[in-house]
């Protein structure tokens, strides 16, 4: 067949069930996801998955100059496989279905190396909006900078928010998004950075003997009639010793278990301790303080973190 410069093969989500082998002329295919044009040059084939598993065409293809085209229809593929050997339509059936999962993949990766861009603008447009931890951003304003940043197409930049919003960092409301911890994402934005320029775990993720500690500092803080001053929390160690039994599900709160976090200045202990090598014991420590929203933030990111892994991947 011959396609004039201009024409449109097939558009995109149209049915079809034929397959084109291009013998002379170059064509181009477009689709709504992204910005991204496929050229198609002579021998190259086009809708095989139309063809073989009857989807709908996946993009709008249009020729760039006359075109001539070979068309196989379904007909003309198995009058030529019956003169082939049982098993090369199983063959050709597979290396479909592994183009198509290759497809799958890089639209997984694609998403997974924009999640970075999608934070930053989310962390950028936040500080504008910021009123105490909660921001109102534009849904649009944010497609349009991950767009700019990370060539990903609108669907795939509305999978990655529906993936925080799942995880409760942000919610969709129209055209807003509603950001509900602004610190957290940008503590997120940092650790996954922090993870791709070192190769290794970002100083914000905490170990689990940390996390199980900060976890009986809150309840602590939580359960205290002491009001925060300037958000500073002050708990004596007495009190902090008695939830940490029950918080800590059999771990014992020591002053080893609590160094790696006064090291951090996550907590402050109320006497000084000069030499980490010769620890008080931890009843000797009248208090501990800190920034109690720092840690609720810290918290609510080592709660996403592993979570955001297992969505992506």
């Amino acid at each position: 067949m011959i396609l004039e410069e201009g024409q449109v093969l097939f558009r995109e989500g149209a049915p079809s069930e034929k397959l084109y082998v291009i013998r002379d002329g170059e064509l181009q295919g477009t689709n709504s996801r992204n910005s991204e044009v496929n050229t198609y040059g002579p021998g190259v084939l086009i809708g095989e998955l139309s063809l073989l598993k009857k989807e709908p065409c996946s993009e709008t293809v249009t020729a760039t100059e006359d075109s001539e085209l070979i068309e196989i229809t379904p007909d003309n593929l198995d009058e030529t496989l019956e003169q082939e050997p049982t098993w090369f339509k199983s063959i050709i059936t597979f290396l479909t279905g592994r183009l198509q999962i290759a497809g799958d993949n890089k639209r997984k990766s694609d998403k997974i190396k924009a999640l970075p861009s999608l934070l930053y603008i989310l962390d950028s447009l936040s500080v504008r909006t910021k009123v105490n931890e909660e921001a109102d951003v534009s849904l649009a304003e944010v497609i349009d900078g991950v767009e700019n940043l990370f060539n990903l197409s609108k669907d795939n930049i509305e999978d990655l928010l529906k993936i925080l919003e799942d995880l409760e960092i942000l919610k969709i409301q129209g055209p807003q998004i509603h950001v509900k911890n602004a610190n957290v994402v940008h503590l997120l934005y940092e650790s996954i950075r922090y993870r791709a320029r070192y190769k290794k775990m970002p100083p914000q993720i905490l170990s689990m003997t940390e996390q199980m500690v900060l976890n009986a500092v809150i309840k602590t803080v939580q359960q205290s009639k002491e009001p925060l001053k300037n958000g500073t929390f002050t708990v004596s160690t007495d009190s902090l010793l008695k939830v940490g039994k029950r918080a800590m599900f059999g771990a014992t709160l020591t002053t080893r278990t609590m160094l790696p976090l006064l090291e951090r200045k996550l907590l402050n202990a109320s006497i000084k301790i000069a030499d980490t090598s010769s620890l008080p014991e931890i009843t000797e420590i009248p208090s501990f303080f800190g920034d109690f929203d720092t840690i609720l933030d810290l918290m609510e990111l080592n709660r996403i973190y592993p979570l955001l892994d297992k969505k992506l991947v």
